[in-house]
């Protein structure tokens, strides 16, 4: 059987797939989630900041990947960026990064990197939306924002999915961008962190619309795969799983 190791460094992070490691590995450390802090007023960046603790709490319980606790917030400019290889940035609004932070950005995705962009407004070529798409024009000039197929591994990575979801179901599809041969960058317009969202007594703080629960367990477990496929590729969809993944979408 494949083994596959985790780590918290972006520099450290190995997948042991049968083929030639890109990147070395220290055995044994913790999958880590972090949130990017950006400028600015707290909310636009930090919806939700208890949905971390139930997105590990999911992650611990339902995969035998062990991960930190509690996440981990950094900035564009902050050291540990270069240690945390697993990044999500929820915003609202314009996207503001300088050309030093692009430079950041780019080296940080560039070095085996994975960042999970959402724009929770759940509006269509609303400012967070255009401002996006500027700015990794600027990161990427060669590239765009690509609509993930259905047989991408993110949709594979743990749970078979037919469909995504999020607070607000805006598209029915993702986006993301490749760098070095991988999705490094994926993006979705539906608020799936909103979906986790409650307040301090654990009840859910919005309606999934317009699927309701059924919506919001599909939000779950895209989250938990969006987490899988970071750390393991595209292993989901060599070969070898591919009778198999047929056989259980068939049924």
């Amino acid at each position: 059987m494949r083994k596959i190791y985790w780590t918290t460094t972006v520099f450290g992070l190995l997948v042991v797939l049968g083929r030639p490691p890109a990147l070395c590995v220290e055995l044994g450390n913790k999958f880590v989630l972090a949130q990017l802090k950006t400028k600015g007023d707290i909310n636009a960046w930090d919806p939700y900041p208890l949905a971390a603790l139930d997105i590990l709490e999911f992650l611990s319980r339902t995969t035998s990947v062990e991960s930190v606790s509690q996440r981990r917030v950094v900035s564009l400019d902050d050291p540990l960026l270069f240690e945390t290889p697993f990044l999500i940035y929820s915003g609202w609004g314009q996207i503001a990064w300088s050309k030093k932070e692009r430079d950041i950005l780019k080296k940080y995705l560039s070095g085996g990197g994975f960042l999970f962009i959402e724009d929770r407004s759940g509006e269509k070529g609303g400012s967070f939306d255009y401002s996006l798409r500027v700015q990794i024009k600027e990161l990427f000039p060669e590239k765009t924002l690509e609509i993930l197929p259905r047989e991408h591994a993110v949709y594979r990575a743990y749970y078979l999915l037919r469909s995504v979801g999020g607070r607000k179901l805006t598209n029915n599809y993702l986006e993301g961008v490749e760098v070095g041969g991988r999705t490094a960058l994926v993006y979705s317009q539906n608020d799936i962190l909103g979906a986790w969202a409650k307040d301090l007594m654990g009840n859910y703080l919005f309606t999934c619309n317009p699927g309701g629960e059924a919506q919001r367990w599909e939000s779950e477990k895209l989250m938990l795969n969006i987490i899988l496929y970071s750390v393991t590729g595209t292993y989901k969809t060599d070969s070898i799983h591919t009778p198999f993944i047929e056989k259980k979408l068939m049924q």
